[in-house]
């Protein structure tokens, strides 16, 4: 049985609870041994406490669970959103209708707001009292007027809308949540629309979201497959942060029923889809692979679970006709009941309808899901949150208190003329060890990234041959060779794959190119190209129409053709496909811009996430060595403070195409008429005979390209700007390690300034016989290690936990 959520959360109040009262014995017992003018300095941590204490109850109480749906396409995730509401609000179409983000917050009034966008085409404003159907409508008709003026208006923004709702998944699900939990889910556009700048900043949300994403079961065909798994990378990628967060739904896996072999074939689909999804991210995320190896997935089939819940419905209308769409769709999941059934749908009793839902129900792994969904709420949710309410709360009060306790009892036992000589001189040799500590600490952390610097500039200046990407990976080893750097495993991954990842998109718009010349056929469809800018992918499209129909396709866009151009019109298409390869090399530098603007996205935010992680443990290790060098100090490191990841990367790629017309020569035979004598008039006749001569003439020469030279030398370019790439990583990392290494030194220094000054205090205005009172504050001492201990398991357990 799993433990109520809610329980978890009134855990950690009553233990922070528990830490502020101990602080208030703590405080009432030193109040009687020290003199008056310490109380305005304890008055002020014990309201910071309070005020601290009053957040984090308010935090745990009311805190925020956000559930965002994404999918491959045609995977169904709309009805899963339907579903999760418990009624059709949201627009489900054949062809992709996810156009723009749509956030649902539980509330027991309805009510819809479409949001003010830039250029917006269709009724924007807020409504409330409305129906089910009225939701639905108005989002449709916003949705299709954006989807029918895109191409037009490439910079049109996506609707984006919330709709205040009593959905189904807070109302029946169970989940055990503090009362106070805010529910939303976040309806996140299709792969399409993702890069469009509303969706993107919904999209950012998602990093502190628990994420369903749904995968095509339907799909057969081996081509779309591979498409459709790449497309689960690109949706994990853009959701950000670890898989483990998110449950991977195999919708339509109804499908599978109407084999002979059922249920043999769809136990071997989910066994096999699982395995190719495990591997796909594997092959692109290995700084996740203990999580995607533990990845969450579970079958299911929406529509029917939808229409289950439909068919339920009070609204004999609304019941009748889900029955109907049922019986039309879903016939193999009911046939065992069907017989005892009326033949029209709307003769079905209560009774019938009822059956024919919980059939439905059960048969679309309906049941299993929704547990699934809640465990996987019940084991997530709470690490989402908890740690950073945690943190928060340090920060304001907790980090003071046992700095303060911890040094004030300290400095007090030392507050005697001849041990406070004797601790301003550890203090002094505590700041010369620390520093110490902390040059080698960043020597160490920063060398590799030196060393990468400099080989750049060699290989930029010509000076080496070496491949600038593939030493990233042999510093980053060298790196992982020293303490505490060996347990990261693959986290570092991401600070050097991306260069293949800009090479894998740029190779899967390349090789669409390549396909729609080499067959004649334009198919511009591939996932990464689904990102880029309609206008401009329609642009290049028309492009390479032309080129086919100016005969640049087949074998001539196989193996490139030898041209001598002589007369005016082979000239002139000679001269127009070469404007037509200038062209391809434009939109194509477009395009690929486009496509490497949104891989950009995805790999720098794993870049950061990984430098992160990096510094993470930097400061983990930093803070437990500075501890053992100045132990009763109390030294924090605070991550939220000091683990800032910033100054953006941009990287830009250009590319040239065409051929050269050179001028050449020709020898064209030219039949010459002359007038000759002929014997048989005795030399006095003539005869017209005609002669060929040959006449020296110009022509345009070329040797049309193949598609395989084009796209290895645009393949080439981008390789040729590689370097500097890695020059701007190399000098972005320097600059994160150098800001992190002042901050350190200033909050270390700030640290052991306080406790010099509370030293001084100590020795200034207690007169301490240590002998007589060390019964008092030697034990003192031990209470405030103790409440310092206590804290630091609080943020250390769940630290631990995520």
């Amino acid at each position: 049985m799993s433990i109520k959520i809610y329980k978890i959360f009134e855990e950690v109040e009553f233990k922070v609870k528990l830490l502020t009262k101990y602080w208030n014995n703590f405080y009432t017992e030193i109040s009687e041994h020290l003199p008056d003018t310490y109380q305005p300095e304890m008055q002020e941590l014990s309201s910071k406490l309070e005020e601290a204490l009053s957040k984090l109850v308010d935090e745990l109480r009311n805190p925020t669970l956000t559930l965002a749906t994404t999918g491959t396409t045609s995977s169904g995730k709309s009805t899963l959103v339907n579903l999760l509401c418990g009624a059709e609000i949201v627009p489900v179409a054949v062809s992709e209708m996810s156009a723009g983000a749509v956030t649902i917050e539980y509330s027991k009034q309805k009510s819809l707001i479409i949001h003010e966008t830039p250029g917006a085409l269709w009724e924007c404003g807020e409504w409330r009292g409305i129906t089910e159907e009225q939701i639905y409508q108005r989002l449709y008709e916003a949705m299709i007027s954006y989807i029918d003026n895109r191409a037009k208006q490439p910079n049109l923004a996506c609707p984006q809308s919330t709709i205040f709702y009593p959905f189904r998944l807070l109302k029946e699900s169970k989940l055990d949540l503090p009362q106070g939990t805010r529910v939303r889910i976040l309806d996140l556009p299709g792969l399409a629309y993702v890069g469009d700048e509303g969706n993107a900043n919904v999209i950012k949300q998602c990093r502190e979201a628990l994420c369903i994403v749904t995968y095509n079961s339907a799909e057969t065909d081996s081509q779309k497959v591979k498409s459709l798994l790449q497309e689960v990378v690109q949706q994990v990628k853009d959701l950000g942060g670890s898989p483990a967060r998110m449950l991977f739904a195999l919708n339509r896996i109804d499908v599978f029923r109407a084999d002979r072999n059922w249920p043999e074939t769809e136990n071997r689909f989910v066994e096999n889809a699982i395995r190719s999804i495990k591997n796909e991210l594997n092959e692109q995320l290995k700084e996740y692979t203990e999580e995607i190896e533990n990845l969450q997935v579970v079958k299911l089939s929406t529509w029917p679970a939808l229409l289950s819940l439909q068919i339920q419905n009070y609204d004999e209308i609304y019941s009748t006709e889900a029955c109907k769409k049922a019986d039309n769709n879903f016939n193999g999941l009911i046939e065992d009941i069907l017989e005892d059934l009326p033949r029209k749908t709307q003769n079905w009793s209560r009774h019938d309808r009822n059956r024919v839902a919980e059939a439905l129900w059960r048969k679309s792994y309906a049941e299993e899901f929704q547990h699934n969904l809640k465990e996987h709420i019940t084991q997530h949710f709470p690490q989402l949150v908890i740690p950073q309410i945690i943190e928060r709360f340090n920060l304001t009060a907790g980090n003071a208190i046992t700095e303060w306790a911890t040094q004030t009892t300290k400095a007090i036992l030392n507050s005697s003329q001849e041990r406070y000589e004797q601790e301003c001189q550890n203090i002094s040799q505590i700041r010369l060890a620390l520093e110490h500590f902390l040059r080698i600490s960043d020597t160490n952390l920063k060398e590799p990234f030196e060393k990468l610097d400099t080989k750049v500039k060699q290989v930029i200046a010509k000076q080496s041959e070496d491949d600038v990407v593939k030493y990233i990976r042999i510093i980053i080893s060298e790196l992982q060779n020293v303490e505490p750097y060996q347990d990261l495993g693959e986290k570092l991954y991401p600070v050097y794959s991306w260069e293949s990842e800009f090479q894998r998109g740029i190779n899967q718009v390349l090789e669409a190119v390549a396909k729609s010349l080499e067959t004649g056929r334009v198919e511009l469809d591939s996932p990464n190209l689904k990102r880029a800018n309609l206008l401009n992918v329609n642009l290049l499209s028309r492009n390479l129409n032309r080129l086919v129909n100016l005969g640049y396709t087949a074998d001539v866009a196989q193996k490139g053709q030898l041209i001598e151009a002589k007369n005016e019109q082979d000239k002139n298409k000679l001269k127009q496909l070469n404007e037509e390869l200038n062209e391809l090399s434009i939109h194509l530098n477009i395009v690929i811009q486009d496509v490497l603007k949104q891989i950009s996205t995805q790999e720098l935010n794993r870049i950061y996430q990984a430098v992160s992680e990096l510094f993470r443990c930097h400061l983990s290790y930093l803070e437990k060595k500075a501890n053992n060098i100045a132990p009763s100090i109390a030294i924090r490191f605070p991550e939220s403070q000091l683990n800032q990841v910033n100054n953006k990367l941009t990287f830009s790629f250009r590319f040239r195409a065409g051929f050269a017309i050179t001028k050449g020569t020709w020898q064209e035979a030219i039949q010459v008429a002359k007038e000759k004598r002929t014997w048989y008039t005795l030399w006095l006749g003539t005869k017209t005979v005609y002669e060929t001569e040959y006449k020296t003439r110009s022509s345009d020469n070329a040797k049309l390209p193949s598609v395989e030279d084009l796209l290895t030398g645009w393949i080439i370019q981008a390789k040729e700007e590689e370097s500097e790439r890695v020059n701007q990583i190399a000098l972005w990392l320097l600059e994160q390690i150098d800001c992190l290494k002042k901050n350190v030194d200033q909050i270390q220094n700030d640290i052991i300034d306080r406790y010099q000054e509370r030293l001084n205090k100590a020795n200034q205005e207690i007169t301490l016989d240590y002998e007589k009172q060390r019964h008092v504050w030697q034990p003192m001492k031990q209470k405030a290690q103790d409440l310092a201990e206590e804290f630091y398991q609080l943020e250390k357990t769940w630290k631990f936990k995520t």
